[in-house]
Formats: C-alpha cells, structure tokens, sequence
C-alpha cells in the first residue's frame, strides 16, 4: 500500500487520436488541461487515504469514456481521488468531444463503460451496438435552456425568429416541445443548426434571435444579454447524465462492475459532503475559477442521482423491471423523435434491454 494526499494528483488522460476535444463548447474550447502524475506523501498528521498500489491481478483494465461537453464532476472525484484504485480497479479514463463520438468507439469494442446522455446510448443501442445502461449521474434540470435576446419575453414571441439548435440532441427534442407548449408551429420559426460551441458567436453578431443549447455554451450566451424564457425542467423534459457499459464485457466481468459502483458510491458521498472542493477538478479542467465553476454549476441545477435512490422508478427502477421507468418512457419518445428526424431508420423493437439496474441492486444488496 502506499499513501496519496486525500486529494490526489490529477492523472495524465489518454488521448483520443483524431477527435476534436477541444470544439463542442466554447467553454472548454482548447482550455481542457489534462491531469498529470503526482505521487506525494501526506506529512505527518494530515489525513491521508490508502490506496492499492497495483489492482486486483484477475481483474481486467477498464477502458472509460467520458464526454467533454458537459460537467463531470463526480467521474473526476472517483479518479483523481483515488476511488477507482482503492477498490482495485485500473481505470484507463478517455476524453471524448461528444456523446456520439463514443458511439463507434462502443462498436470498436474501445472502450467498456462510457458517460453521456440518453440520445447517444439510445443512437448506439438502435444502431445494434449492445450496450445497457448500468448508473445514472445526475439530472441536470435547467443545464439545457432556450435563451432568447432583447426584445423576446417568451416563447411565444419567438414566431418569425431564426433560432439555434444542435439538430438531432436532446436539445432539439425539447426546443420543439417548448414551441409546441407555447402554440409556435416549427414552420413559423427558423431552426439554425449549430454546435454549442458556435451559437454565442452567431448570437453576438445577430445571426440567431435565440438558442436552446447547455452549459457551459448556455452561460455565454447569458453574459451576451441572453435571458433565459425555458429550461428542460419548465417543460417537463427528462434529462439525465448516464453510465452506459457493454453487455459483453459487464456480463464477463461482474466483479469489475461490482467495484465500479463501489467506487461510484464513495465518490458520490465524498462529493455530496463537500462540493466546492469536489468541483476542483472540472474548473480545473475547464480553466475556471472555482468561483466561476460554482456559478456554472448552480446554473446547472443539478440532482444528484443518490445510490440509494438509483432503483426507484424515476431512475433506473428495480431489476427486470424497466418499462415502469421514467427512463424507460424518455427512451421510448426519444426514438420516435429520431425517426421522425431520420436519425434512425426504425424505433427498436424492444427497449427493455438498454436499462440494466441489476449491478447497482448487487452493490446495494453487498454493502
């Protein structure tokens, strides 16, 4: 065993060859930094944290993706602090520019357990990519908005305006269904596909009368003059940041699942009990300031998606019962609306599948 400062150094990343990390928010456009390698020992009476120093020899290396574009703040508790290590895990934790750059990365068998949201796991699952999803993160209830410039109160008001939007997201899924409560027909308005990372500059120069996007792309649109007229939660839509792994690889490797919500579950409490110092790692990563960071998080507003809550219906719901789900219902609109979209050529026939609570029961029922 060797002993690490309870914060420990932040680990060196793998890089992704040929994604382009840096270009889906303006935030964390050529900023992300890359932890690095720091071995350090505690002074005498400061509290420190035992890690092992190799994990279990049985064990495989777990390859994790995560995306970028959004805030992951308890994935980098669980590294940097050593949570991965000190239930014996080798976590070899990859960057992706987006959900859907992880999609061929699954069909490459590249990665095992990736982070991202419901629209890509969903693309991935109905693509024949075998992936279920094991543990939420947290429910990000007012990240994604629609933010409108001078002169638009509402959303209704937004009738003859030229909006931006990333076609094909969660985000499009939800700017549709806050026209449609405000009585705007999508033919009345006109849709601007942009990626997050361009909408503020299409914003200043008045290209767009508004955009419905997510942090941190949302906040520089605030400080542009942008005010918020709809979020994800004030038209009931279900957002969720999620852990989806490869059934292959989850089914041969039940142990390795086991820890990873082992892992998981400290990170979580650890975080919970302090989050200005568990944020640390992200406004390091983004090049914040934790002042900056803590007002993007609260931005966010965020639920954290407890462990002891993970198998109630309005998550992941009790094994072998999936259809009963909040999650599950999302699933079942969202493919429909990438049909419509010509995202997918047909809605899957069975969806039950992709909702796996089973890991996180055995955790909860070993502890």
């Amino acid at each position: 065993m060797r002993h690490v400062k309870h914060f420990l150094g932040r680990r060196k990343f793998l890089s992704v060859t040929g994604l382009a990390v840096c270009s889906l928010t303006l935030a964390i456009a050529c900023s992300s930094k890359a932890p690095s390698n720091v071995e350090a020992t505690a002074p005498e009476g400061e509290t420190t944290t035992e890690v092992a120093t190799e994990p279990a020899a049985d064990l495989p290396k777990v390859r994790v993706g995560f995306q970028t574009g959004d805030i992951n703040n308890i994935t980098m508790v669980a590294y940097n602090e050593g949570y991965f290590e000190k239930v014996g895990l080798d976590v070899e934790l990859s960057p992706y520019s987006s959900g859907g750059a992880m999609v061929p990365a699954l069909a490459a068998g590249e990665v095992d357990i990736t982070w991202f949201f419901p629209f890509p796991s969903l693309t991935a699952y109905a693509t024949g990519i075998d992936i279920e999803v094991v543990l939420l993160d947290h429910a990000p209830l007012t990240a994604e908005r629609l933010i409108a410039g001078e002169g638009i109160p509402d959303t209704s008001s937004l009738k003859g305006k030229s909006i931006g939007v990333t076609i094909g997201t969660s985000g499009h899924h939800s700017l549709l269904a806050a026209l449609e409560q405000a009585g705007v027909a999508q033919d009345e308005v006109t849709l601007v596909n942009l990626k997050p990372s361009e909408m503020a500059a299409a914003f200043s120069a008045k290209q767009i009368d508004a955009a419905w996007t997510w942090e941190p792309a949302a906040g520089k649109l605030n400080e542009l003059g942008g005010t918020d007229i709809a979020t994800a939660k004030s038209i009931g839509a279900y957002a969720v940041a999620l852990w989806a792994a490869r059934k292959e690889f989850a089914e041969a490797n039940p142990e390795v699942m086991r820890k990873f919500m082992e892992a998981w579950d400290m990170a979580q409490q650890d975080y919970l009990a302090d989050p200005a110092s568990g944020q640390k790692w992200e406004a390091e990563r983004l090049n914040l300031t934790a002042d900056e960071f803590g007002a993007m998080v609260g931005r966010q507003g965020s639920t954290v998606v407890k462990m002891e809550d993970q198998l109630s219906d309005d998550w992941l719901g009790t094994p072998g019962t999936p259809e009963s789900t909040d999650l599950f219902q999302a699933y079942e609109k969202y493919a429909v609306f990438l049909v419509d979209q010509g995202r997918l050529d047909s809605v899957p026939d069975d969806l039950a599948p992709l909702i796996n609570s089973s890991y996180v029961a055995d955790y909860l029922e070993s502890k």
